[in-house]
């Protein structure tokens, strides 16, 4: 009869602890960072960082943390089905480094990690990435503004599925499969 009122404390004391984690957005996972990461500290988290040039970078991070080396780390947080970190996530972090590193001057390391949960919050994966340079990120860029401004054409791309999804996908033409 003891084992089992410890056991209803024990379970009512860790669905407590969970619930409180859920509603101040934290899943059960938030303290499995991944190996480099687990002596470092949070040091920016929901931030907007901004870099001054010929192309202007304006990203908000997710988290960021120093690593035991002092280097800052990208974290992008992403809620979908699939447990896969895709391109889109790696364009979307090397703007933040770019952004980052122009606006404090700080070094941020060359990968950084997508975070995927579930919709219920419930946390599936931690992706190392290795991000762009900072001249790819800058040409990217450039290659939007003139592709907006009607300078340059827009190309197919050889995954029909991308193509559904783009906004320049009618002045494209691009062959249908």
């Amino acid at each position: 009869m003891k084992l089992e009122s410890a056991t209803v404390v024990v379970v009512g004391a860790l669905a407590a602890i969970f619930w409180w984690l859920r509603r101040r957005g934290l899943g059960p996972c938030d303290a499995l960072l991944p190996p480099e990461l687990g002596q470092s500290r949070l040091v920016y988290a929901e931030r907007l960082f901004r870099s001054d040039g010929a192309v202007s970078i304006t990203a908000k991070v997710d988290r960021v943390y120093r690593d035991a080396a002092g280097a800052l780390v990208l974290v992008e947080l992403k809620t979908r089905t699939a447990n896969l970190a895709y391109w889109s996530d790696v364009i979307e972090l090397s703007a933040q480094r770019v952004a980052l590193m122009a606006q404090t001057g700080e070094v941020v390391a060359d990968h950084g990690y997508v975070l995927t949960e579930r919709q219920d919050g419930f946390r599936v994966g931690w992706h190392w990435v290795k991000l762009m340079t900072h001249a790819d990120v800058i040409g990217l860029a450039t290659r939007r503004q003139e592709l907006l401004a009607r300078k340059v054409n827009p190309q197919p791309i050889c995954l029909p599925g991308m193509c559904r999804k783009c906004a320049f996908v009618h002045r494209c033409n691009p062959p249908s499969r």
